[in-house]
């Protein structure tokens, strides 16, 4: 009987064996394939990709541009600046002239300011009953107008002290009568005390029978007459003082309407002056916006005028000013399908057109502003105002770095989110999952 040990197969009878059974190529491709395709598998269920939203966009200041106008527009006289100039704040750029209109008006309000000032002194000296002075100044730069002042006052004082001194007489004649007539009482009421005294010396011969009846009564007249006299002389008295008092009120009221006059005067001359010093201001400030001026420190951008003598018309923009020392940002034109993807605080990556993406890079960024309304330009699609804050406003190091400009156009990667590849890859069939099978 044959031992175990006489069945064992040896070993190149078994590698033998096995190669006679060796598996087929094809299910070791298979299997490799299978291999690949379930490390894909996996890989794509964890691997992330980016979603972006792609906005075209241009460098512009945080600040924005300043657009210089005129607000009344005139003659181009001269222009300081070109195109691409840095100029500082308060820096001329444009001198205009407004065909003289300005400079004529100015003068006149000038004359006219000088010759209510005048007035206004004049009447002050005629209200207050003072010496008639001028302002020094005044005095010597508008002699003439000085001169027509000067002969108006002593004009209106001739005229008062004219009518003064009539009324002032009429008050010495009142008080000449009063004197006349307290002389004539005075000297009435001694006749009457005379002619009393006779009478009645009269009565006591008449009763011894030295007098005549006659007589005495001729001396009775006589105290009667005289006693008329002086009734009608104490009664002259009120009204002589009456008419002093009515003389002396048309005095002291000539003053007063003379007074009065002048303070009437002066006050609507104040009026004219405030009304004339806010027109001097205004045609000074207008005079003075000839010359238009740089309102930043920036750079000279979109000149619309090249031309001395051109004609600029009113509110029309002459030239932009870009601001050279404000904050860069990016402004993007988010198409609004993207609206709901994109919020404030997203990072973006800004590649600007000026230079090559591949060898310079890009500018990270944030985005710190959604407008909440769409824009419709003319013969253009609609977008959404979207502003980028860069980390930085070059490329590359600080040192050698290449510049980022206003102006400079750009295209903006919002990240918006992150999927799955393998969500990426069924969003297709997902859609044609709930779109299939349907019509109207």
């Amino acid at each position: 009987m044959p031992t175990p040990a006489a069945h064992t197969p040896v070993p190149n009878q078994l590698d033998a064996l096995i190669a006679d059974h060796e598996t087929p190529q094809w299910q070791t491709i298979a299997r490799i394939i299978m291999a690949v395709l379930g490390a894909f598998l996996l890989w794509s269920m964890f691997a992330r990709l980016e979603e972006v939203s792609i906005a075209p966009g241009e460098v512009v200041p945080q600040g924005r541009i300043k657009t210089i106008q005129h607000l009344e527009g005139g003659i181009i006289e001269e222009i300081y600046i070109r195109e691409g100039d840095t100029v500082r704040e308060g820096a001329p750029l444009v001198q205009l002239d407004l065909a003289g209109a300005t400079q004529a008006n100015l003068m006149e309000l000038k004359v006219r300011l000088d010759g209510l000032l005048l007035t206004k002194a004049r009447l002050e000296a005629e209200a207050e009953q003072t010496d008639l002075a001028f302002p020094p100044a005044l005095a010597q730069r508008q002699s003439t107008l000085v001169a027509a002042e000067k002969a108006a006052y002593a004009a209106r004082k001739s005229e008062f002290q004219r009518s003064l001194a009539v009324l002032e007489e009429q008050v010495r004649q009142r008080e000449q009568d009063i004197r006349e007539i307290k002389v004539r009482l005075k000297s009435a009421e001694n006749n009457l005390a005379l002619a009393n005294e006779r009478l009645t010396m009269s009565e006591d011969l008449l009763s011894q029978g030295l007098t005549s009846r006659m007589e005495h009564t001729g001396l009775q007249s006589q105290a009667e007459t005289l006693q008329g006299d002086v009734a009608g002389l104490k009664e002259s008295v009120p009204r002589a003082e009456a008419a002093l008092t009515e003389a002396k009120a048309r005095v002291s009221e000539l003053d007063a309407k003379f007074r009065r006059e002048a303070r009437e005067s002066l006050k609507e001359t104040e009026l004219n002056l405030a009304r004339t010093q806010e027109l001097l201001a205004s045609a000074t400030d207008q005079e003075t916006r000839t010359t238009i001026k740089s309102p930043i420190d920036g750079v000279v951008k979109n000149m619309r005028y090249f031309t001395i003598g051109g004609v600029v018309r009113p509110g029309e923009p002459i030239l932009d000013i870009v601001p050279s020392d404000d904050t860069l940002v990016t402004e993007a034109r988010l198409n609004p399908m993207d609206r709901a993807f994109v919020r404030v605080g997203q990072k973006a990556n800004v590649k600007v057109d000026a230079y090559d993406f591949a060898r310079y890079g890009g500018l990270s960024g944030e985005v710190i502003s959604v407008a909440p309304d769409t824009t419709v330009p003319e013969n253009a699609p609609p977008y959404l105002k979207v502003m980028i804050k860069t980390d930085n406003a070059y490329l590359g190091e600080e040192s050698e770095g290449l510049m980022i400009a206003p102006g400079m156009g750009a295209t903006v990667d919002i990240h918006t989110g992150s999927k799955t590849v393998m969500q990426y890859l069924l969003k297709p069939v997902l859609k044609l999952k709930t779109e299939a099978f349907r019509e109207r």
